[in-house]
Protein backbone atom coordinates (compact mmCIF):
# COMPACT_ATOMS: atom_id res chain seq x y z
CA UNK A 1 0.00 0.00 0.00
CA UNK A 2 1.66 3.49 -0.78
CA UNK A 3 0.69 6.71 0.16
CA UNK A 4 1.51 10.06 -1.35
CA UNK A 5 2.21 12.73 1.11
CA UNK A 6 2.83 15.59 -1.50
CA UNK A 7 0.24 18.70 -0.71
CA UNK A 8 0.29 20.14 -3.95
CA UNK A 9 1.01 17.78 -6.48
CA UNK A 10 0.24 20.68 -9.52
CA UNK A 11 2.57 22.79 -7.45
CA UNK A 12 5.53 19.95 -6.82
CA UNK A 13 5.23 19.43 -10.78
CA UNK A 14 5.93 22.97 -11.40
CA UNK A 15 8.64 23.85 -8.80
CA UNK A 16 11.66 21.71 -10.31
CA UNK A 17 13.38 21.95 -6.80
CA UNK A 18 10.53 20.48 -5.25
CA UNK A 19 10.33 17.67 -8.14
CA UNK A 20 14.70 17.56 -7.52
CA UNK A 21 13.59 16.29 -4.00
CA UNK A 22 12.08 13.16 -5.28
CA UNK A 23 8.74 11.67 -4.30
CA UNK A 24 7.54 11.87 -0.66
CA UNK A 25 5.50 8.59 -1.45
CA UNK A 26 5.98 5.87 1.08
CA UNK A 27 5.24 2.41 0.41
CA UNK A 28 3.76 0.10 3.44
CA UNK A 29 3.28 -2.65 1.81
CA UNK A 30 6.11 -4.79 3.17
CA UNK A 31 5.38 -3.41 6.38
CA UNK A 32 2.18 -4.55 6.30
CA UNK A 33 3.12 -8.04 5.02
CA UNK A 34 5.90 -8.63 7.85
CA UNK A 35 3.53 -7.27 10.31
CA UNK A 36 1.00 -10.00 9.20
CA UNK A 37 3.86 -12.74 9.31
CA UNK A 38 4.86 -11.79 12.60
CA UNK A 39 0.81 -12.36 14.05
CA UNK A 40 0.59 -15.33 12.26
CA UNK A 41 3.46 -16.93 13.84
CA UNK A 42 2.63 -15.15 16.97
CA UNK A 43 -0.82 -16.97 16.76
CA UNK A 44 0.21 -20.55 15.71
CA UNK A 45 3.53 -20.37 18.24
CA UNK A 46 0.16 -19.68 20.91
CA UNK A 47 -1.83 -22.61 19.50
CA UNK A 48 1.36 -25.51 19.75
CA UNK A 49 1.66 -24.15 23.33
CA UNK A 50 -1.79 -24.33 24.51
CA UNK A 51 -1.80 -27.76 22.87
CA UNK A 52 1.40 -28.20 24.96
CA UNK A 53 -0.09 -27.46 27.71
CA UNK A 54 -3.70 -29.25 27.27
CA UNK A 55 -1.45 -32.44 26.38
CA UNK A 56 0.33 -32.08 29.67
CA UNK A 57 -2.83 -31.32 31.61
CA UNK A 58 -4.36 -34.38 30.35
CA UNK A 59 -1.27 -36.97 30.71
CA UNK A 60 -0.86 -35.53 33.89
CA UNK A 61 -4.66 -36.32 35.14
CA UNK A 62 -4.85 -39.62 33.15
CA UNK A 63 -1.46 -40.13 35.57
CA UNK A 64 -2.70 -38.81 38.31
CA UNK A 65 -6.41 -41.21 38.05
CA UNK A 66 -4.38 -44.07 37.40
CA UNK A 67 -1.95 -44.05 40.04
CA UNK A 68 -5.11 -42.92 42.08
CA UNK A 69 -6.72 -46.20 41.39
CA UNK A 70 -3.67 -48.32 41.12
CA UNK A 71 -3.32 -46.99 45.19
CA UNK A 72 -6.90 -47.33 46.00
CA UNK A 73 -6.25 -50.86 44.62
CA UNK A 74 -3.16 -51.85 46.36
CA UNK A 75 -5.03 -50.29 50.14
CA UNK A 76 -8.35 -52.43 49.23
CA UNK A 77 -6.07 -55.88 48.62
CA UNK A 78 -3.68 -55.02 51.53
CA UNK A 79 -6.97 -54.07 53.81
CA UNK A 80 -8.54 -57.82 52.41
CA UNK A 81 -6.26 -59.45 53.51
CA UNK A 82 -6.09 -58.39 56.91
CA UNK A 83 -9.98 -58.21 57.24
CA UNK A 84 -9.25 -61.97 55.68
CA UNK A 85 -6.13 -62.84 58.37
CA UNK A 86 -7.95 -61.98 61.34
CA UNK A 87 -11.03 -63.65 60.19
CA UNK A 88 -9.13 -66.85 59.91
CA UNK A 89 -7.39 -65.52 63.29
CA UNK A 90 -10.60 -65.41 64.95
CA UNK A 91 -12.35 -68.25 63.57
CA UNK A 92 -9.01 -70.51 64.53
CA UNK A 93 -9.28 -68.86 68.10
CA UNK A 94 -12.83 -69.83 68.14
CA UNK A 95 -13.25 -73.02 66.78
CA UNK A 96 -10.03 -74.87 68.04
CA UNK A 97 -11.53 -75.11 71.70
CA UNK A 98 -14.71 -76.29 70.35
CA UNK A 99 -12.70 -78.93 68.62
CA UNK A 100 -10.58 -80.11 71.47
CA UNK A 101 -14.02 -79.88 73.82
CA UNK A 102 -15.36 -82.25 71.26
CA UNK A 103 -12.29 -84.17 71.40
CA UNK A 104 -12.37 -84.47 75.10
CA UNK A 105 -15.91 -85.24 74.90
CA UNK A 106 -15.61 -87.77 72.23
CA UNK A 107 -12.75 -89.50 74.31
CA UNK A 108 -14.76 -89.59 77.33
CA UNK A 109 -17.43 -91.24 75.63
CA UNK A 110 -15.63 -93.53 73.81
CA UNK A 111 -13.94 -94.55 77.23
CA UNK A 112 -17.54 -94.87 79.23
CA UNK A 113 -18.53 -96.87 76.85
CA UNK A 114 -15.62 -99.32 76.89
CA UNK A 115 -15.61 -99.39 80.75
CA UNK A 116 -19.79 -100.29 80.74
CA UNK A 117 -18.70 -102.93 78.15
CA UNK A 118 -16.42 -103.78 80.36
CA UNK A 119 -18.35 -103.37 83.12
CA UNK A 120 -21.76 -105.34 81.43
CA UNK A 121 -19.09 -108.68 80.30
CA UNK A 122 -17.69 -109.03 83.74
CA UNK A 123 -21.40 -108.71 84.90
CA UNK A 124 -23.08 -111.24 82.89
CA UNK A 125 -20.32 -113.47 82.77
CA UNK A 126 -19.21 -112.77 79.28
CA UNK A 127 -15.50 -113.64 78.53
CA UNK A 128 -15.14 -113.73 82.18
CA UNK A 129 -11.88 -115.89 83.50
CA UNK A 130 -14.19 -117.55 85.97
CA UNK A 131 -17.19 -118.16 83.49
CA UNK A 132 -14.69 -120.11 81.36
CA UNK A 133 -13.54 -121.83 84.27
CA UNK A 134 -16.83 -123.16 85.35
CA UNK A 135 -18.13 -124.14 81.97
CA UNK A 136 -19.11 -127.66 81.18
CA UNK A 137 -17.98 -128.81 84.85
CA UNK A 138 -19.41 -131.95 86.77
CA UNK A 139 -20.29 -130.33 90.18
CA UNK A 140 -22.32 -133.84 90.94
CA UNK A 141 -22.41 -137.48 90.22
CA UNK A 142 -25.36 -140.03 90.96
CA UNK A 143 -25.93 -143.73 91.39
CA UNK A 144 -27.15 -145.99 88.91
CA UNK A 145 -31.40 -144.87 88.20
CA UNK A 146 -31.09 -142.72 90.85
CA UNK A 147 -31.71 -138.86 91.24
CA UNK A 148 -29.76 -138.54 94.54
CA UNK A 149 -25.99 -137.44 94.60
CA UNK A 150 -23.30 -139.66 95.18
CA UNK A 151 -20.31 -137.60 94.49
CA UNK A 152 -21.01 -133.69 95.56
CA UNK A 153 -17.36 -131.30 94.55
CA UNK A 154 -18.25 -129.00 97.74
CA UNK A 155 -15.18 -126.65 96.36
CA UNK A 156 -16.98 -125.99 92.45
CA UNK A 157 -21.02 -125.76 94.13
CA UNK A 158 -19.12 -123.18 95.99
CA UNK A 159 -17.57 -121.25 92.99
CA UNK A 160 -21.36 -121.23 91.26
CA UNK A 161 -23.16 -120.15 94.10
CA UNK A 162 -20.21 -117.29 94.67
CA UNK A 163 -20.40 -116.53 91.21
CA UNK A 164 -24.19 -116.86 90.63
CA UNK A 165 -24.12 -114.11 93.82
CA UNK A 166 -21.97 -111.78 92.67
CA UNK A 167 -23.34 -111.21 89.06
CA UNK A 168 -27.20 -111.21 89.76
CA UNK A 169 -28.29 -111.07 86.18
CA UNK A 170 -26.73 -114.25 85.22
CA UNK A 171 -28.38 -117.51 84.48
CA UNK A 172 -27.03 -120.90 84.53
CA UNK A 173 -27.54 -123.95 82.37
CA UNK A 174 -28.03 -126.99 84.17
CA UNK A 175 -28.03 -130.03 82.22
CA UNK A 176 -28.72 -133.74 83.80
CA UNK A 177 -27.75 -136.83 82.05
CA UNK A 178 -27.70 -140.68 81.90
CA UNK A 179 -25.88 -143.85 81.42
CA UNK A 180 -27.55 -145.84 78.33
CA UNK A 181 -28.64 -149.03 80.90
CA UNK A 182 -32.16 -149.01 80.35
CA UNK A 183 -34.85 -147.82 78.00
CA UNK A 184 -34.59 -144.29 76.66
CA UNK A 185 -37.50 -143.16 78.06
CA UNK A 186 -36.27 -143.86 81.39
CA UNK A 187 -33.22 -142.40 80.91
CA UNK A 188 -34.98 -139.24 79.44
CA UNK A 189 -36.77 -139.23 82.72
CA UNK A 190 -33.78 -139.98 85.03
CA UNK A 191 -31.63 -137.17 83.29
CA UNK A 192 -34.43 -134.32 83.95
CA UNK A 193 -34.78 -135.15 87.63
CA UNK A 194 -31.07 -134.86 87.98
CA UNK A 195 -30.95 -131.37 86.63
CA UNK A 196 -33.96 -130.45 88.93
CA UNK A 197 -32.27 -131.90 91.86
CA UNK A 198 -29.39 -129.97 91.51
CA UNK A 199 -31.30 -126.80 90.84
CA UNK A 200 -33.14 -127.42 93.59
CA UNK A 201 -29.47 -127.00 95.74
CA UNK A 202 -28.84 -123.64 94.09
CA UNK A 203 -32.12 -122.26 95.02
CA UNK A 204 -31.90 -123.52 98.34
CA UNK A 205 -28.29 -121.38 98.46
CA UNK A 206 -30.53 -118.38 97.65
CA UNK A 207 -30.14 -118.76 93.77
CA UNK A 208 -33.55 -117.51 92.09
CA UNK A 209 -35.23 -119.94 90.73
CA UNK A 210 -35.80 -118.00 87.30
CA UNK A 211 -32.62 -117.77 86.74
CA UNK A 212 -31.83 -121.67 86.74
CA UNK A 213 -32.65 -123.33 83.32
CA UNK A 214 -32.67 -127.53 83.99
CA UNK A 215 -33.32 -129.64 80.99
CA UNK A 216 -32.65 -133.55 80.82
CA UNK A 217 -30.39 -134.83 78.17
CA UNK A 218 -31.04 -138.61 78.59
CA UNK A 219 -28.11 -140.60 77.19
CA UNK A 220 -26.74 -137.81 74.79
CA UNK A 221 -23.02 -136.66 75.12
CA UNK A 222 -21.10 -139.55 77.15
CA UNK A 223 -17.80 -138.56 78.09
CA UNK A 224 -17.07 -142.46 79.24
CA UNK A 225 -17.73 -145.73 77.33
CA UNK A 226 -20.75 -146.83 78.01
CA UNK A 227 -19.62 -150.11 77.84
CA UNK A 228 -17.88 -150.46 81.49
CA UNK A 229 -18.90 -149.68 84.72
CA UNK A 230 -16.98 -147.30 85.53
CA UNK A 231 -17.52 -145.27 81.83
CA UNK A 232 -21.24 -145.50 82.42
CA UNK A 233 -20.68 -143.94 86.17
CA UNK A 234 -18.96 -141.30 84.94
CA UNK A 235 -21.96 -140.75 82.80
CA UNK A 236 -24.61 -140.06 85.59
CA UNK A 237 -23.95 -136.54 85.90
CA UNK A 238 -24.79 -132.36 85.38
CA UNK A 239 -23.02 -130.45 83.69
CA UNK A 240 -23.32 -126.49 83.82
CA UNK A 241 -22.82 -124.00 81.32
CA UNK A 242 -22.54 -120.23 81.80
CA UNK A 243 -23.13 -117.62 79.40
Amino acid sequence: MAFDLNKNEGTAAKDPAQKAKGSSKFDLSKKETAETVVTVDSSKSKTWIIGLIGILIIGSGTWYYSSKTKIEKTIHNASTQAVQSDLVATVKTETQPKIQADVVASDTAVATSTTNQIKSTVENGVGDKNTVNLNHKIPVSFGQGSSKFTRINQTLVKKIISYLSENPTTSIQINGYASSEGALAVNQTISQARADAFKKLLVSNNIAENRIVATGKGIENPIASNDSNIGRKKNRRVEITLP
